[in-house]
């Protein structure tokens, strides 16, 4: 069985993605497509001419492990 989450279509996303279950599901080192935005800015990186094209085309996204953070009450 396959379950396919397609963030885009999220109705709390950018509101709620920091508790969202689907990326604690993910394991680390995942690659993931770029989404929208990362993809607007790799695009103006290579009109600016930071960014070679070739490298541009293969650019992915990663999971990043969650950071422990405590609040300490004073």
């Amino acid at each position: 069985m396959t379950m396919i989450v397609e963030c885009s279509t999220c109705p709390v996303r950018g509101l709620q993605c920091d508790d969202c279950m689907v990326t604690a599901l993910m394991p680390e080192g995942v690659e993931l497509p770029l989404d929208a935005a990362e993809r607007m800015v790799v695009t103006r990186l290579v009109r600016a001419g930071l960014v070679r094209p070739d490298v541009a085309a293969t650019a992915t996204a990663r999971r990043e492990p969650w950071e422990v953070r405590r609040v300490v009450a004073g």
